[in-house]
């Protein structure tokens, strides 16, 4: 609890304070957040040629927040950000940041303590769990960047409240807001191909024409057509694209060390096992939050393009985990678990990538992932046969 609180101090200090949109220490306040604040309000402006040409975007984001001229921001993200955005065209900048600080606390505190209940038995300790998931470095720099990923976690939380419920139509249309950050969507799209759960990807589509829906209702097709030119020049810069290596946290960040001739390569295979041992875990008899769990790990893990910031999505899987092999029979296994995500917390914090070249976290994710297989896999033989989410529910005399 008191390193929380240390944490959140300094950074409330460090990115919130000063007068101007810059705080006392020289970061631009909410910095990502300067990208979707013009998104919004080029959107309710109905102006699409900014949103994909970068020069013409970063002049209108200079327009609206001056002393951000020095931050450039690629124009990649599809055009539902811009329509989600678009209220905050009736706001400065430092009050729509606010707001969606606000969102964000509030959303994330939601999803944890929606996720502990079920699991409460297990982890009793309220207060260290709260604390915990408070102190998590990237919570507290997706609040102090202002990004999205909030989005993500509730999309994989909505998704996995539907899955309990066998509401796989449901659990696809969460699955379908993916669409905002599509890359971590790749295992998801795995499962629900090799396991044929038609259902779920009738609603992932049916959402992605509901979002498509909505832009077209806003910016006309324009939109759609900008955004797909822009397309290949992005995948072209990718790599220049990407952030500093002491905040990018998935395999795609090892493999980049590389020669993009053997890197390329590296990451497909290590991607293709990851995505191997997630269908295992899928298609086993564990709890659904163990198998959604799995694939939320997995999602970080083969992402191509994550910050720090995207591991927010950690804190389901993080508390999942973590009960279930609190369970009867599993003691080893757990000390080992819990070991992990003690180095799991401090490596997120401390940039390694300066002596490396990589944030070990990468590694410690990879050990999580091997955990829960094992355990899942040493429970197949001796549970009872596990109701398969993916079938029909059928009624009851």
């Amino acid at each position: 609890m008191v390193l929380a609180i240390i944490l959140w101090i300094v950074a409330a200090i460090v990115g919130f304070t000063g007068a101007s949109d810059r705080g006392i220490a020289g970061p631009l306040k909410g910095a990502d957040f300067v990208h979707f604040y013009t998104l919004g309000h080029l959107a309710s402006s109905q102006r699409i040629a900014p949103m994909y040409d970068g020069a013409l975007l970063h002049d209108a984001q200079v327009e609206l927040i001056p002393e951000s001229a020095p931050e450039i921001y690629p124009p990649v993200y599809p055009p539902q950000a811009a329509v989600l955005f678009a209220p905050v065209s009736g706001l400065s900048y430092q009050s729509a940041l606010l707001i969606w600080c606000l969102i964000t606390i509030a959303g994330y505190g939601l999803i944890v303590w929606s996720a502990w209940k079920p699991v409460a038995a297990l982890l009793p300790d309220r207060t260290f769990v709260f604390a915990a998931a408070a102190a998590f470095a990237p919570f507290w720099s997706l609040v102090l960047h202002g990004q999205v990923t909030i989005i993500v976690l509730g999309t994989f939380w909505a998704g996995w409240l539907a899955l309990e419920r066998r509401r796989h139509w449901l659990a696809g249309f969460a699955f379908g807001f993916l669409a905002l950050k599509p890359q971590f969507g790749i295992p998801l799209a795995a499962v629900v191909l090799v396991c044929g759960d038609w259902a779920m990807l009738a609603g992932a589509v049916s959402s992605v024409i509901a979002q498509a829906g909505a832009v077209w209702l806003v910016l006309g097709t324009g939109a759609f057509t900008a955004f797909a030119e822009s397309i290949p020049m992005t995948l072209a810069y990718a790599d220049v694209l990407e952030a500093k290596p002491f905040l990018s946290h998935s395999l795609r960040a090892v493999t980049r060390l590389t020669p993009n001739w053997i890197g390329l390569p590296a990451w497909t295979a290590l991607s293709a096992i990851v995505l191997w041992l997630t269908l295992r875990v899928w298609k086993s008899h564990a709890p659904v939050r163990v198998r959604l769990g799995t694939l939320v790990l997995a999602s970080a893990l083969v992402n191509p393009h994550l910050i720090i910031y995207d591991l927010t999505v950690l804190a389901l899987p993080l508390l999942w985990f973590g009960a279930y092999l609190q369970e009867p029979g599993r003691q080893e296994l757990a000390e080992r678990y819990w070991t992990a995500v003690y180095w799991l917390f401090a490596l997120t914090f401390m940039p390694t990538a300066a002596a490396i070249g990589v944030q070990a976290s990468v590694f410690v994710m990879v050990w999580l992932l091997i955990l829960i297989v094992r355990a899942v896999e040493a429970d197949s033989s001796t549970l009872v046969p596990r109701v398969d989410i993916n079938a029909p529910v059928t009624a009851r005399a």
